[in-house]
Protein backbone atom coordinates (compact mmCIF):
# COMPACT_ATOMS: atom_id res chain seq x y z
CA UNK A 1 0.00 0.00 0.00
CA UNK A 2 1.09 3.30 -0.87
CA UNK A 3 2.69 5.73 1.86
CA UNK A 4 0.48 8.42 2.67
CA UNK A 5 0.54 11.67 5.22
CA UNK A 6 -0.96 10.95 8.70
CA UNK A 7 -3.94 12.83 9.15
CA UNK A 8 -4.61 15.38 11.06
CA UNK A 9 -5.92 15.47 14.51
CA UNK A 10 -7.72 18.65 13.94
CA UNK A 11 -10.42 20.26 16.01
CA UNK A 12 -12.55 19.70 12.73
CA UNK A 13 -11.61 16.40 11.93
CA UNK A 14 -12.57 15.85 15.95
CA UNK A 15 -15.55 17.27 15.45
CA UNK A 16 -16.13 15.42 12.54
CA UNK A 17 -15.57 12.44 13.67
CA UNK A 18 -16.57 12.01 17.15
CA UNK A 19 -19.96 14.17 16.48
CA UNK A 20 -18.80 16.70 18.93
CA UNK A 21 -19.12 20.35 19.82
CA UNK A 22 -16.40 22.14 20.53
CA UNK A 23 -17.23 24.84 23.53
CA UNK A 24 -14.07 26.74 22.22
CA UNK A 25 -11.74 25.25 19.65
CA UNK A 26 -8.11 24.61 20.10
CA UNK A 27 -5.59 27.17 18.75
CA UNK A 28 -2.50 24.58 19.56
CA UNK A 29 -2.10 21.09 17.40
CA UNK A 30 -3.20 17.56 18.84
CA UNK A 31 0.15 15.29 19.09
CA UNK A 32 -1.42 12.51 20.98
CA UNK A 33 -4.48 11.15 22.79
CA UNK A 34 -4.18 9.71 26.46
CA UNK A 35 -6.36 8.78 28.68
CA UNK A 36 -4.32 8.77 31.80
CA UNK A 37 -3.98 12.34 32.81
CA UNK A 38 -0.52 11.36 34.50
CA UNK A 39 0.52 10.21 31.54
CA UNK A 40 -0.57 13.72 29.43
CA UNK A 41 2.51 15.68 27.68
CA UNK A 42 1.93 18.99 25.75
CA UNK A 43 -0.10 18.95 23.06
CA UNK A 44 -1.92 15.84 24.25
CA UNK A 45 -5.99 15.54 23.91
CA UNK A 46 -7.39 14.43 26.83
CA UNK A 47 -10.17 11.69 27.16
CA UNK A 48 -12.13 11.58 29.87
CA UNK A 49 -13.95 8.35 30.82
CA UNK A 50 -15.50 6.80 33.60
CA UNK A 51 -14.92 3.34 34.90
CA UNK A 52 -17.11 1.41 38.03
CA UNK A 53 -14.65 2.93 40.37
CA UNK A 54 -12.97 6.28 39.03
CA UNK A 55 -14.44 9.30 36.92
CA UNK A 56 -11.95 10.80 34.40
CA UNK A 57 -13.42 14.14 34.23
CA UNK A 58 -12.15 14.84 38.01
CA UNK A 59 -8.66 14.56 36.29
CA UNK A 60 -9.82 17.09 33.90
CA UNK A 61 -7.83 20.21 35.30
CA UNK A 62 -5.00 18.46 35.96
CA UNK A 63 -4.87 17.54 32.14
CA UNK A 64 -4.81 20.84 31.60
CA UNK A 65 -2.18 21.92 34.10
CA UNK A 66 0.12 18.95 32.55
CA UNK A 67 0.17 20.19 29.33
CA UNK A 68 -2.99 18.72 27.34
CA UNK A 69 -4.52 20.72 24.33
CA UNK A 70 -7.70 19.78 24.94
CA UNK A 71 -10.23 17.76 26.31
CA UNK A 72 -13.24 15.54 25.30
CA UNK A 73 -15.64 14.88 27.51
CA UNK A 74 -19.58 14.32 28.45
CA UNK A 75 -21.92 16.76 27.40
CA UNK A 76 -23.59 16.29 30.44
CA UNK A 77 -20.34 16.93 32.33
CA UNK A 78 -20.41 20.20 34.40
CA UNK A 79 -16.79 21.66 34.18
CA UNK A 80 -16.00 23.93 36.92
CA UNK A 81 -14.92 27.30 35.75
CA UNK A 82 -11.15 27.22 36.18
CA UNK A 83 -11.66 24.63 32.58
CA UNK A 84 -15.01 26.14 31.20
CA UNK A 85 -13.21 28.25 28.79
CA UNK A 86 -10.39 26.23 27.66
CA UNK A 87 -10.92 23.50 24.64
CA UNK A 88 -13.72 20.87 25.43
CA UNK A 89 -14.93 18.99 22.97
CA UNK A 90 -17.95 18.05 24.44
CA UNK A 91 -19.67 14.04 23.46
CA UNK A 92 -22.62 12.10 24.20
CA UNK A 93 -20.83 9.44 25.33
CA UNK A 94 -16.57 9.65 25.62
CA UNK A 95 -15.88 5.78 25.18
CA UNK A 96 -17.94 5.62 22.08
CA UNK A 97 -16.43 8.72 20.99
CA UNK A 98 -13.09 7.25 21.59
CA UNK A 99 -13.85 4.31 19.11
CA UNK A 100 -15.23 6.77 16.61
CA UNK A 101 -12.29 9.39 16.40
CA UNK A 102 -9.95 6.12 16.04
CA UNK A 103 -12.28 4.84 13.33
CA UNK A 104 -12.18 7.66 11.74
CA UNK A 105 -8.24 8.44 12.34
CA UNK A 106 -8.17 4.90 10.91
CA UNK A 107 -10.28 5.32 7.89
CA UNK A 108 -7.49 8.49 6.78
CA UNK A 109 -4.35 6.73 7.41
CA UNK A 110 -1.83 5.49 4.55
CA UNK A 111 -0.12 2.51 6.05
CA UNK A 112 -1.07 -1.36 5.60
CA UNK A 113 -2.52 -2.31 9.46
CA UNK A 114 -2.02 -6.04 10.33
CA UNK A 115 -4.17 -7.41 13.00
CA UNK A 116 -3.20 -9.85 15.49
CA UNK A 117 -5.42 -11.92 17.69
CA UNK A 118 -5.73 -15.22 19.09
CA UNK A 119 -6.04 -17.37 22.90
CA UNK A 120 -1.92 -16.99 23.73
CA UNK A 121 1.25 -15.27 21.99
CA UNK A 122 -0.30 -12.57 21.00
CA UNK A 123 2.13 -10.02 22.51
CA UNK A 124 4.95 -12.06 21.60
CA UNK A 125 3.56 -12.65 17.50
CA UNK A 126 2.89 -9.06 17.79
CA UNK A 127 6.66 -8.22 18.77
CA UNK A 128 8.06 -10.71 16.33
CA UNK A 129 5.87 -9.06 12.97
CA UNK A 130 6.93 -5.88 14.15
CA UNK A 131 10.53 -6.83 14.21
CA UNK A 132 10.35 -8.40 10.48
CA UNK A 133 8.32 -5.65 8.99
CA UNK A 134 10.91 -3.14 10.19
CA UNK A 135 12.74 -3.69 6.98
CA UNK A 136 10.03 -1.87 4.76
CA UNK A 137 10.68 1.39 7.02
CA UNK A 138 9.03 3.05 10.37
CA UNK A 139 6.88 0.22 12.33
CA UNK A 140 4.22 0.97 15.02
CA UNK A 141 2.42 -1.20 17.41
CA UNK A 142 0.53 -1.73 20.12
CA UNK A 143 2.54 -0.54 23.31
CA UNK A 144 2.61 -3.07 26.00
CA UNK A 145 -1.18 -5.33 25.80
CA UNK A 146 -3.06 -2.41 25.07
CA UNK A 147 -5.51 -4.28 23.42
CA UNK A 148 -9.04 -3.60 24.65
CA UNK A 149 -11.72 -1.07 23.16
CA UNK A 150 -9.45 1.46 25.07
CA UNK A 151 -5.91 0.14 24.37
CA UNK A 152 -7.04 -0.38 20.78
CA UNK A 153 -7.91 2.91 20.09
CA UNK A 154 -5.26 4.44 21.79
CA UNK A 155 -2.61 2.61 20.07
CA UNK A 156 -3.72 3.37 16.41
CA UNK A 157 -4.17 7.29 17.33
CA UNK A 158 -0.88 7.36 18.54
CA UNK A 159 0.63 5.44 15.78
CA UNK A 160 4.35 7.75 14.78
CA UNK A 161 3.53 10.62 11.69
CA UNK A 162 6.34 8.43 9.85
CA UNK A 163 5.05 4.60 9.94
CA UNK A 164 4.46 2.62 6.79
CA UNK A 165 3.06 -0.49 8.55
CA UNK A 166 1.61 -1.18 12.12
CA UNK A 167 0.96 -4.19 14.12
CA UNK A 168 -2.34 -3.68 16.20
CA UNK A 169 -3.68 -6.67 19.13
CA UNK A 170 -7.28 -7.09 19.16
CA UNK A 171 -7.88 -8.71 22.74
CA UNK A 172 -11.53 -9.82 23.97
CA UNK A 173 -12.69 -11.75 27.05
CA UNK A 174 -16.52 -11.72 26.64
CA UNK A 175 -19.01 -12.10 23.90
CA UNK A 176 -19.22 -9.42 21.55
CA UNK A 177 -15.75 -7.54 22.18
CA UNK A 178 -14.59 -8.11 18.99
CA UNK A 179 -17.27 -5.96 17.10
CA UNK A 180 -15.96 -2.18 17.97
CA UNK A 181 -12.46 -3.57 17.13
CA UNK A 182 -12.74 -5.16 14.27
CA UNK A 183 -14.56 -2.40 13.22
CA UNK A 184 -12.27 0.39 14.11
CA UNK A 185 -9.07 -1.36 12.75
CA UNK A 186 -10.24 -2.55 9.91
CA UNK A 187 -6.71 -4.16 8.83
CA UNK A 188 -5.30 -5.07 5.84
CA UNK A 189 -4.11 -8.26 7.09
CA UNK A 190 -4.77 -10.30 10.19
CA UNK A 191 -3.46 -12.76 11.94
CA UNK A 192 -4.83 -15.74 14.47
CA UNK A 193 -2.14 -17.29 17.01
CA UNK A 194 -4.02 -19.93 18.28
CA UNK A 195 -7.59 -20.80 19.69
CA UNK A 196 -7.84 -22.16 23.35
CA UNK A 197 -10.19 -22.10 26.44
CA UNK A 198 -9.18 -18.29 27.22
CA UNK A 199 -11.91 -16.56 28.90
CA UNK A 200 -13.87 -19.50 28.61
CA UNK A 201 -16.18 -18.91 31.60
CA UNK A 202 -17.79 -16.13 29.54
CA UNK A 203 -17.98 -18.07 25.87
CA UNK A 204 -18.80 -21.65 26.53
CA UNK A 205 -16.67 -23.37 23.92
CA UNK A 206 -14.23 -23.23 22.24
CA UNK A 207 -15.79 -22.97 19.11
CA UNK A 208 -17.56 -19.70 20.22
CA UNK A 209 -14.14 -18.31 21.41
CA UNK A 210 -12.96 -18.98 17.36
CA UNK A 211 -16.75 -17.44 16.28
CA UNK A 212 -15.63 -14.00 17.93
CA UNK A 213 -11.85 -13.72 17.25
CA UNK A 214 -13.11 -14.60 13.97
CA UNK A 215 -14.64 -11.44 13.36
CA UNK A 216 -11.26 -9.77 13.04
CA UNK A 217 -10.66 -12.12 9.80
CA UNK A 218 -13.99 -10.95 8.72
CA UNK A 219 -12.88 -7.45 8.58
CA UNK A 220 -10.02 -7.59 6.64
CA UNK A 221 -11.11 -7.10 2.50
CA UNK A 222 -11.19 -9.28 -0.12
CA UNK A 223 -7.52 -7.79 -0.93
CA UNK A 224 -6.02 -8.60 2.03
CA UNK A 225 -4.96 -11.79 3.92
CA UNK A 226 -5.56 -13.62 6.83
CA UNK A 227 -2.58 -15.82 8.31
CA UNK A 228 -3.68 -19.63 10.26
CA UNK A 229 -1.96 -22.42 11.75
CA UNK A 230 -3.54 -25.08 10.56
CA UNK A 231 -3.22 -26.85 13.72
CA UNK A 232 -5.78 -24.48 15.30
CA UNK A 233 -8.35 -25.66 17.28
CA UNK A 234 -11.52 -24.65 15.15
CA UNK A 235 -9.61 -24.06 12.13
CA UNK A 236 -12.71 -24.11 9.65
CA UNK A 237 -15.02 -22.05 11.86
CA UNK A 238 -11.96 -19.67 11.53
CA UNK A 239 -11.59 -20.17 7.42
CA UNK A 240 -15.08 -19.65 6.97
CA UNK A 241 -15.21 -16.04 8.25
CA UNK A 242 -12.62 -14.82 5.88
CA UNK A 243 -13.56 -12.82 2.88
CA UNK A 244 -9.95 -12.43 1.74
CA UNK A 245 -7.19 -14.96 0.56
CA UNK A 246 -6.32 -17.28 3.47
CA UNK A 247 -2.68 -18.10 4.09
CA UNK A 248 -2.25 -21.62 5.91
CA UNK A 249 1.30 -22.10 8.53
CA UNK A 250 2.20 -25.19 9.96
CA UNK A 251 4.98 -26.77 11.77
CA UNK A 252 6.60 -30.30 11.12
CA UNK A 253 6.28 -33.05 13.45
CA UNK A 254 9.60 -33.91 14.91
CA UNK A 255 11.28 -37.17 12.87
CA UNK A 256 8.84 -36.38 9.55
CA UNK A 257 10.06 -36.99 6.75
CA UNK A 258 7.43 -35.00 4.79
CA UNK A 259 6.28 -31.47 4.75
CA UNK A 260 2.74 -30.71 5.91
CA UNK A 261 0.65 -28.98 2.58
CA UNK A 262 0.82 -25.56 3.93
CA UNK A 263 2.20 -22.50 2.48
CA UNK A 264 4.32 -22.33 4.97
CA UNK A 265 6.36 -24.79 6.78
CA UNK A 266 8.53 -24.63 9.79
CA UNK A 267 10.81 -26.85 11.25
CA UNK A 268 11.55 -26.15 14.96
CA UNK A 269 15.23 -26.89 15.25
CA UNK A 270 17.04 -26.49 18.73
CA UNK A 271 17.60 -23.36 20.75
CA UNK A 272 14.79 -21.09 19.15
CA UNK A 273 15.94 -21.57 15.47
CA UNK A 274 12.96 -22.12 13.06
CA UNK A 275 14.03 -23.57 9.20
CA UNK A 276 11.15 -22.11 7.22
CA UNK A 277 10.16 -23.44 3.88
CA UNK A 278 8.19 -21.41 1.36
CA UNK A 279 7.07 -22.90 -1.89
CA UNK A 280 10.17 -22.91 -3.92
CA UNK A 281 12.36 -20.46 -2.77
CA UNK A 282 15.44 -21.68 -0.79
CA UNK A 283 14.58 -22.22 3.34
CA UNK A 284 15.11 -19.26 5.69
CA UNK A 285 16.73 -19.78 9.20
CA UNK A 286 14.53 -17.86 11.71
CA UNK A 287 17.09 -17.25 14.90
CA UNK A 288 14.65 -16.11 17.71
CA UNK A 289 16.10 -17.41 20.74
CA UNK A 290 12.25 -18.29 22.34
CA UNK A 291 12.44 -21.83 23.39
CA UNK A 292 8.96 -24.29 22.75
CA UNK A 293 6.93 -25.62 19.84
CA UNK A 294 4.61 -22.59 21.15
CA UNK A 295 7.38 -19.94 20.26
CA UNK A 296 7.91 -21.81 17.32
CA UNK A 297 4.52 -21.52 15.42
CA UNK A 298 4.37 -17.78 16.78
CA UNK A 299 8.02 -17.20 14.64
CA UNK A 300 6.54 -18.82 11.42
CA UNK A 301 3.48 -16.41 11.92
CA UNK A 302 5.12 -13.76 12.01
CA UNK A 303 7.21 -14.40 9.44
CA UNK A 304 4.76 -15.53 6.89
CA UNK A 305 2.66 -12.16 8.08
CA UNK A 306 5.87 -9.99 7.42
CA UNK A 307 6.09 -11.75 3.85
CA UNK A 308 2.23 -11.07 2.82
CA UNK A 309 2.71 -7.44 3.74
CA UNK A 310 5.60 -7.50 1.24
CA UNK A 311 9.07 -7.98 3.20
CA UNK A 312 11.26 -9.79 1.35
CA UNK A 313 12.93 -12.86 3.22
CA UNK A 314 15.95 -10.62 3.91
CA UNK A 315 14.31 -7.67 5.25
CA UNK A 316 12.02 -10.42 7.68
CA UNK A 317 16.34 -11.73 8.43
CA UNK A 318 17.13 -8.23 9.22
CA UNK A 319 14.50 -7.02 11.25
CA UNK A 320 14.15 -10.12 13.23
CA UNK A 321 17.95 -9.77 14.33
CA UNK A 322 16.44 -6.78 15.99
CA UNK A 323 13.77 -8.58 18.61
CA UNK A 324 13.55 -8.52 22.11
CA UNK A 325 10.79 -10.79 23.80
CA UNK A 326 8.13 -8.62 25.70
CA UNK A 327 8.38 -9.14 29.28
CA UNK A 328 7.56 -11.56 31.53
CA UNK A 329 7.44 -14.00 28.54
CA UNK A 330 10.11 -16.38 29.33
CA UNK A 331 12.22 -14.09 30.91
CA UNK A 332 15.43 -15.97 32.39
CA UNK A 333 17.05 -13.80 35.37
CA UNK A 334 20.04 -15.25 37.86
CA UNK A 335 18.70 -14.67 41.12
CA UNK A 336 21.10 -15.16 43.93
CA UNK A 337 22.10 -19.40 43.30
CA UNK A 338 19.08 -19.61 41.69
CA UNK A 339 17.46 -18.97 37.72
CA UNK A 340 14.49 -18.02 37.50
CA UNK A 341 12.46 -18.07 34.71
CA UNK A 342 9.25 -16.10 34.63
CA UNK A 343 6.38 -16.06 31.84
CA UNK A 344 3.84 -15.07 34.40
CA UNK A 345 2.35 -12.45 31.93
CA UNK A 346 -0.37 -14.89 31.80
CA UNK A 347 -1.78 -18.09 31.38
CA UNK A 348 -4.48 -20.24 30.17
CA UNK A 349 -4.87 -24.38 29.98
CA UNK A 350 -2.62 -23.82 26.46
CA UNK A 351 -0.36 -21.93 27.63
CA UNK A 352 0.45 -23.16 30.30
CA UNK A 353 0.77 -26.60 29.02
CA UNK A 354 3.20 -25.14 26.42
CA UNK A 355 5.15 -23.50 29.28
CA UNK A 356 5.67 -27.22 31.32
CA UNK A 357 6.56 -28.87 27.77
CA UNK A 358 9.21 -26.24 26.81
CA UNK A 359 10.82 -26.30 30.35
CA UNK A 360 10.74 -30.34 30.54
CA UNK A 361 12.81 -29.72 27.54
CA UNK A 362 14.73 -26.92 28.79
CA UNK A 363 18.68 -27.65 29.78
CA UNK A 364 19.38 -27.08 33.57
CA UNK A 365 22.46 -27.54 36.06
CA UNK A 366 20.80 -28.74 38.90
CA UNK A 367 16.60 -29.17 39.75
CA UNK A 368 13.78 -27.91 37.86
CA UNK A 369 11.38 -26.60 40.17
CA UNK A 370 7.88 -25.71 38.33
CA UNK A 371 5.95 -23.33 40.39
CA UNK A 372 2.39 -23.02 38.30
CA UNK A 373 -0.81 -20.34 39.76
CA UNK A 374 -3.97 -20.24 39.14
CA UNK A 375 -5.66 -20.41 35.42
CA UNK A 376 -8.08 -17.54 36.31
CA UNK A 377 -11.82 -17.04 33.93
CA UNK A 378 -12.32 -21.00 32.86
CA UNK A 379 -15.90 -20.79 34.98
CA UNK A 380 -17.29 -24.09 35.81
CA UNK A 381 -15.06 -26.00 34.03
CA UNK A 382 -11.85 -24.36 35.58
CA UNK A 383 -11.61 -27.47 37.75
CA UNK A 384 -11.56 -30.03 35.09
CA UNK A 385 -9.09 -27.82 33.12
CA UNK A 386 -6.34 -27.54 35.79
CA UNK A 387 -6.97 -31.48 36.37
CA UNK A 388 -6.02 -31.51 32.90
CA UNK A 389 -2.92 -29.79 32.92
CA UNK A 390 -1.37 -31.77 35.99
CA UNK A 391 -2.24 -34.90 34.54
CA UNK A 392 -0.09 -33.66 31.28
CA UNK A 393 2.55 -32.79 33.48
CA UNK A 394 2.52 -35.61 35.79
CA UNK A 395 5.64 -37.37 34.09
CA UNK A 396 8.02 -34.15 33.99
CA UNK A 397 11.18 -33.50 35.55
CA UNK A 398 10.47 -31.78 38.18
CA UNK A 399 12.40 -32.04 41.11
CA UNK A 400 9.60 -30.03 42.72
CA UNK A 401 5.89 -28.96 41.57
CA UNK A 402 4.81 -26.12 43.39
CA UNK A 403 0.69 -24.93 43.03
CA UNK A 404 -0.25 -21.72 44.04
CA UNK A 405 -4.06 -20.41 44.47
CA UNK A 406 -7.28 -22.66 45.00
CA UNK A 407 -7.96 -23.64 41.73
CA UNK A 408 -4.35 -25.01 40.96
CA UNK A 409 -5.05 -27.84 44.09
CA UNK A 410 -6.97 -29.27 40.75
CA UNK A 411 -3.46 -29.16 38.91
CA UNK A 412 -1.35 -31.26 41.78
CA UNK A 413 -4.19 -33.67 42.04
CA UNK A 414 -3.83 -34.56 38.55
CA UNK A 415 -0.44 -34.53 38.50
CA UNK A 416 -0.43 -37.21 41.54
CA UNK A 417 -3.21 -39.37 39.67
CA UNK A 418 -0.67 -39.33 36.35
CA UNK A 419 1.88 -40.53 38.84
CA UNK A 420 3.87 -37.44 40.38
CA UNK A 421 5.35 -38.19 43.96
CA UNK A 422 2.89 -36.25 46.33
CA UNK A 423 6.04 -35.71 48.41
CA UNK A 424 7.55 -33.32 45.64
CA UNK A 425 4.54 -31.31 45.49
CA UNK A 426 3.48 -27.90 48.19
CA UNK A 427 0.77 -25.80 47.65
CA UNK A 428 0.55 -22.71 48.82
CA UNK A 429 -2.63 -20.50 48.87
CA UNK A 430 -1.51 -17.34 47.13
CA UNK A 431 1.61 -15.94 46.08
CA UNK A 432 1.89 -13.84 49.78
CA UNK A 433 2.38 -17.42 51.62
CA UNK A 434 4.44 -19.11 48.97
CA UNK A 435 7.00 -16.37 49.25
CA UNK A 436 7.67 -16.72 52.48
CA UNK A 437 8.65 -20.72 52.23
CA UNK A 438 10.20 -20.64 48.74
CA UNK A 439 13.52 -20.07 49.85
CA UNK A 440 13.33 -22.87 52.02
CA UNK A 441 12.36 -25.54 49.12
CA UNK A 442 14.97 -24.07 46.70
CA UNK A 443 18.33 -25.38 46.47
CA UNK A 444 20.92 -23.81 44.70
CA UNK A 445 21.56 -24.75 41.16
CA UNK A 446 17.58 -24.95 41.03
CA UNK A 447 15.98 -23.47 37.86
CA UNK A 448 12.30 -21.97 38.73
CA UNK A 449 9.69 -21.94 36.00
CA UNK A 450 7.24 -19.13 37.04
CA UNK A 451 3.67 -19.75 35.02
CA UNK A 452 -0.08 -18.19 36.09
CA UNK A 453 -2.70 -16.10 35.24
CA UNK A 454 -2.04 -11.87 35.76
CA UNK A 455 -4.14 -11.80 38.70
CA UNK A 456 -1.73 -14.28 40.88
CA UNK A 457 1.32 -12.10 40.55
CA UNK A 458 3.86 -14.54 40.38
CA UNK A 459 6.58 -12.47 39.94
CA UNK A 460 6.36 -11.42 43.64
CA UNK A 461 8.35 -14.47 44.02
CA UNK A 462 11.03 -12.85 42.27
CA UNK A 463 11.17 -9.91 44.82
CA UNK A 464 11.25 -12.51 47.68
CA UNK A 465 13.82 -14.06 46.44
CA UNK A 466 15.75 -10.95 46.01
CA UNK A 467 15.05 -9.56 49.27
Amino acid sequence: MPHAPRPELSAANLAQWTAGTWNVPPTFPITSVTQDSRKVRLGALYVALRGERFDGHAFVPAAFKAGATAALVSDQWAPPADVSGLPLLRVKDPAKALLALASGYRAALGCTILGVTGSAGKTTLKELAAAMLSGLGAVGATPENLNNEIGLPLSLLNLAPEIRSAVIEAGISHPGDMDPLASTLRPNGAVITCIGPAHIAHFGTERAIAAEKAKLLAAVPPEGFAVLPLAAHEFETLRAACRCRVVTCALMAEGASEQPAADYVGEPLAKGVVRVYRGEEPAVLLESGLCGEHNASNVLLAYAAARECGATAAQALAGLATFKAPPMRWESTSVGPYTVINDAYNANPLSMRAALETFAGTDASAGKVACVGDMLELGAESAALHRAVGEASGNGPWRLLIAIGPESRALLEGAIAAGYPPSQTAWFPSATEAAAELPLLLRAGDTLLLKASRGMALEALIHSLRS
